[in-house]
């Protein structure tokens, strides 16, 4: 096999290493996809011989890791790319392959030597102990663990048995590390982030936030009487029989906002949540669920049109941005990685307050909707927070090797 690559002494130490299994935890942007591919070119294959690159999912390998093997094969004789199996055969039958670990089934069955398992605090754990572990005891093969944490979880448990046992070998790096991100980008991206994400995602770092939505709220810190209401006023808008929900805000000219009323209705329409908004905030800029643009609750009217013909102006993007991209910039609001508080809540909106301290995540991360009366404001509070202060998705440079 005549592939050349450049790499530098921290990667060449990690590919040489001897433990069996190796668990690597970094940031974003690190270089982690190319590296985990080197892992497993690194030897000459063996007639027959199959490793595998598992991705959290079979759409996540297709979009990120086959271009990046298609790319690195292109003109080989002696290999053959196999676009609808995502995967390489070399001539002496021996393959490798991109494998979506939401398919199980079709992880079972044959025997590895060699496993990458890409992003494991997004797979379940299961995979690894009741599949993939089991594909590699025939041959002793050997797995090498890979991705950015998510709280202490099974890559928290892998990075410890890295730090203590013999078969093992566990490394944390940050994103700078890495040498694809530059400082500045890096710094950009610490100001515009929660804390607490921020940590995960750009250092690497193993991090808790509990269970709760808005993991940086503190009601001593947040809850406050704003002394003059001088900003821009918007409202934040979720439709339901039970509970209608608005809340509104002032934002300041340096980006802060401050929540000092809320709306609640009990067996209610869009109509009447909008014959209340315009007592209290008429001809406002209104940030509202982006599914009332196509449905109303009560109405042949939409929604977003029952409030137009109000006076208002709708703000909503075309589809609904997910659970966690508003999680994360409601918390990023609230103090950001640099610790700069950017939204309060007047102590008279006790909705707001009761859903900032009592929403809980689900299992993906995202806003549980488990208990009815929670979740409503806290979801129109950051409809308008997700629209007006997005999370900034960083495109890293491109990768050499």
């Amino acid at each position: 096999m005549m592939l050349q690559w450049t790499v530098n002494k921290t990667r060449r130490d990690i590919l040489n290493h001897s433990a069996r299994f190796k668990v690597i935890v970094a940031g974003r942007r690190w270089g982690k996809t190319v590296l985990s591919l080197m892992y497993l070119l690194k030897d000459a294959f063996e007639a027959g011989e199959r490793r595998w690159f598992i991705t959290p999912t079979y759409r996540q390998g297709k979009m990120i890791v086959f271009p990046v093997l298609r790319q690195m094969f292109a003109g080989f004789d002696n290999a053959k790319l196999n676009e609808s199996e995502m995967s390489v055969v070399f001539n002496n039958g021996a393959e490798l392959a991109v494998k979506g670990a939401d398919n199980e089934h079709n992880l079972r069955g044959v025997e590895l030597t060699k496993a990458v398992m890409d992003e494991m605090a997004y797979i379940k754990p299961h995979v690894w102990e009741e599949i993939v572990m089991p594909m590699l005891a025939t041959t002793e093969g050997e797995c090498l663990f890979i991705g950015t944490p998510s709280g202490y979880d099974i890559m928290y448990e892998l990075y410890s048995r890295g730090q203590s046992e013999k078969a093992w070998k566990s490394w944390q790096f940050t994103t700078l590390q890495g040498g694809f991100v530059s400082k500045e980008e890096i710094e950009l991206a610490k100001r515009t982030m929660d804390e607490v994400v921020f940590k995960q995602e750009f250092e690497g770092s193993f991090e808790t936030t509990g269970n709760r939505a808005a993991w940086n709220f503190d009601r001593n810190t947040h809850c406050i009487k704003a002394k003059e209401l001088s900003g821009k006023l918007w409202w934040g808008c979720d439709f339901n029989v039970d509970y209608n929900t608005a809340v509104l805000a002032t934002e300041y000219t340096d980006g802060t906002i401050h929540f000092y009323d809320e709306i609640r209705l009990k067996n209610s329409n869009t109509e009447e949540l909008a014959i209340a908004m315009k007592k209290i905030a008429p001809n406002t800029e209104v940030y509202p669920d982006p599914a009332g643009k196509a449905r109303s609750t009560t109405s042949r009217r939409s929604d977003h049109q029952i409030l137009r013909d109000h006076g208002f102006l709708i703000r909503a993007k075309k589809s609904h941005p997910s659970h966690v991209d508003r999680l994360n910039a409601l918390n990023r609001k609230l103090k950001d990685a640099e610790g700069n508080i950017g939204m309060t809540v007047d102590p008279k909106c006790i909705h707001l307050i009761k859903d900032l301290e009592q929403c809980q995540r689900d299992k993906r991360g995202g806003l549980a909707k488990d208990n009815m009366e929670l979740t409503h404001a806290l979801d129109a509070c950051s409809y308008g927070i997700a629209y007006k202060f997005p999370i900034r998705r960083m495109v890293g440079s491109s990768m050499k090797w």
